[in-house]
């Protein structure tokens, strides 16, 4: 018996197909950005993990990074499908 991952979504090309979006967040200087997955997927191909040790590899802090400041302190949060993307599906009847 094999257990499914309860978070499906660990490759850019399965958040893209769900719809769902993704943010990050710099704990240093507190910047703000929302991911444009499609483009990341056009970039780094829809196979490249969306986790965080994954795409921690690849983002980083531009201001930071110009300040020399720790440039990789970041935070990413992962957005639910809006209700345009649910074609019709409501969570409740």
């Amino acid at each position: 018996m094999t257990t499914k991952l309860p978070f499906t979504e660990y490759t850019l090309g399965k958040k893209l197909a769900a719809g769902t979006g993704l943010s990050v967040d710099c704990m240093t200087c507190r910047r703000h950005a929302v991911i444009d997955v499609a483009e990341f997927v056009r970039r780094l191909g829809p196979d490249h993990g969306s986790m965080h040790w994954d795409l921690i590899q690849v983002l980083y802090c531009h201001e930071c990074r110009t300040a020399g400041r720790d440039d990789r302190s970041l935070h990413f949060t992962n957005h639910a499908m809006t209700p345009d993307k649910r074609k019709g599906w409501t969570p409740c009847p």
